[in-house]
């Protein structure tokens, strides 16, 4: 699709809005194509049908529910799908889901992934050996379920009749660079004129701010350290360990945190590991034990007792 012109227009591309899909990552994709056809000095550029698994009406992550134009056994043949998750992937996979994206991708459709809609098309089997992105809170649980696809944590990816985004504004950034590819920059430039979008990002671009940004701090030995705890959550570090890494005393590592931070390093620590450790109660069917193990935690009490001071609640009620 990326850089074709289509043979016939309007381009005519489907959205197949999975429950819980995220209605602002659906807007930053149509309200691009909407600005094309304005902007055409031709004919529209571009049309659009949303599609669920039953018709009608469908629930986004935000409880607006919006309607659909055909439910799966109403669609035949799409030239473009784009697949529309949002919260626990996993838990929307449903047989006739699987086997409308099987169809599709038998029939040659390009077919395309956004926020955490990857994880549904890697559970269809259609993306073995291609390059993906998704949402970077679930790029390490889906890499690990399915590593035969290559998920990398970029903005777009475009693998052959495969593309992807992680969500929220990067279909905006995809969209652009479909117009871009198909009609020009000037249109492009055009559409984004029009949405407010000064800032072109790059397909590679990471999909988080920056550490020092998020830590609204310089100090290249506190970034340090934090980013030496994100990267061992299963198995933390002592914090001699990680001074030592770092090359600073104990003290002058205590001293950064509570400057900057107004936290110990273990606290600090054991606030990125419980965080992780929330996210995957959300976001996955692990067990408590294991997702304790997975996050540091020696014991099933301890984890416990953590995560209620934490999150005023027990791991077990986040389910």
């Amino acid at each position: 699709m990326f850089g074709d012109r289509p043979l016939k227009y309007p381009q005519k591309i489907s959205f197949l809005l999975v429950p819980g899909f995220s209605l602002f990552g659906l807007t930053s994709m149509l309200d691009p194509l909407r600005h094309a056809n304005l902007a055409s000095e031709y004919e529209a550029l571009y049309q659009w049908e949303l599609i669920s698994e039953y018709g009608g009406l469908i629930r986004s992550s935000d409880t607006i529910e919006i309607m659909s134009n055909a439910s799966l056994r109403e669609v035949d043949q799409c030239a473009t799908l784009i697949i529309c998750a949002g919260y626990s992937p996993h838990e929307q996979i449903t047989p006739a889901l699987i086997s409308f994206i099987r169809k599709q991708a038998s029939h040659g459709t390009d077919i395309g992934c956004q926020d955490t809609a990857t994880y549904i098309a890697a559970a269809a089997g259609i993306l073995d050996g291609y390059r993906a992105t998704i949402h970077w809170e679930n790029l390490q649980s889906t890499a690990e379920t399915y590593p035969n696809v290559q998920l990398v944590q970029e903005l777009l990816v475009i693998d052959r009749k495969r593309f992807s985004c992680p969500g929220a504004l990067s279909g905006l950034d995809m969209m652009l660079h479909l117009i871009t590819t198909q009609h020009g920059r000037g249109l492009a430039t055009e559409v984004a004129d029009e949405l407010v979008y000064t800032h072109k990002r790059e397909h590679a671009d990471p999909q988080r701010i920056s550490l020092q940004q998020r830590l609204e701090c310089r100090n290249t030995n506190l970034v340090n350290a934090v980013h030496l705890m994100e990267r061992n959550i299963e198995e933390p570090l002592r914090i001699p360990e990680l001074a030592e890494h770092v090359g600073i005393s104990d003290r002058e590592l205590e001293r950064l945190f509570q400057h900057y931070l107004q936290k110990t390093p273990s606290a600090f620590y054991r606030k990125i590991r419980l965080d992780q450790a929330r996210w995957m109660l959300q976001q996955s069917t692990d067990s408590v034990t294991s997702i304790s193990v997975a996050c540091g935690f020696a014991s099933l009490s301890h984890f416990t007792r953590c995560y209620q001071r934490r999150f005023n609640k027990k791991p077990s009620k986040e389910r």
